[in-house]
């Protein structure tokens, strides 16, 4: 090494050149020298690499976690609207023929209203528009047979014309009978969001 230093300072002194071996061991002690330096370069960078594509998958995981959770709780909330609808229509069916028979509405009809009702409020806060519009017609047409039917549920054990109380109960029947489409299109768009169905016809 002696010598090297000494032909090195000999060959900056005079401006001569270097010979092969003194370039030779030149390019040696420097890349001993960095070696160190380019290794830990190298694997800081190699490190700091690994660290960015675990924080990214790590990202894309949880975004794809939430991505099927909020999938889930839409689900969810279609089916608990599905369900509910089609049961408070059914109660009022039921309700319907047990007032043509003089039998007083079931009370199990009030627990599917505010149920149905509840499930629709917390739906308000999940749901796209385009499906919360059919949801909403569902809703008004449930609250309309409603009204259709308190007015028969009241007359019972009253006297009243036989004739206008048929007229009443067939009115109702006929609007339960028919609000079954907007139950079934508020289910299409339902299924359509979910990508389920690729149509709404």
């Amino acid at each position: 090494m002696c010598s090297f230093t000494g032909e090195l300072i000999r060959v900056v002194r005079t401006g001569g050149e270097m010979n092969t071996g003194t370039v030779a061991l030149l390019v040696g002690v420097a890349g001993t020298l960095l070696a160190p330096v380019t290794t830990a370069w190298v694997s800081s960078r190699s490190r700091r690499q690994e660290f960015e594509l675990q924080q990214r998958s790590e990202l894309t995981k949880r975004h794809m976690d939430d991505e099927q959770a909020n999938l889930e709780r839409l689900r969810d909330t279609y089916v608990a609207l599905n369900s509910g609808a089609r049961r408070y229509r059914f109660r009022m069916m039921e309700d319907l023929y047990a007032i043509r028979s003089g039998t007083a509405p079931d009370p199990a009809t009030e627990v599917a209203r505010v149920e149905f009702q509840d499930t629709y409020a917390k739906a308000q806060m999940l749901v796209p528009d385009d499906v919360l519009r059919r949801c909403q017609a569902v809703r008004v047409a449930l609250a309309d047979a409603r009204k259709l039917l308190i007015p028969l549920a009241g007359d019972a054990g009253d006297a009243r014309d036989a004739g206008d109380d048929q007229q009443k109960w067939q009115e109702a029947h006929t609007f339960l009978m028919e609000m079954w489409e907007a139950i079934l299109a508020m289910q299409r768009a339902m299924r359509q969001d979910l990508g389920i169905s690729t149509t709404e016809s």
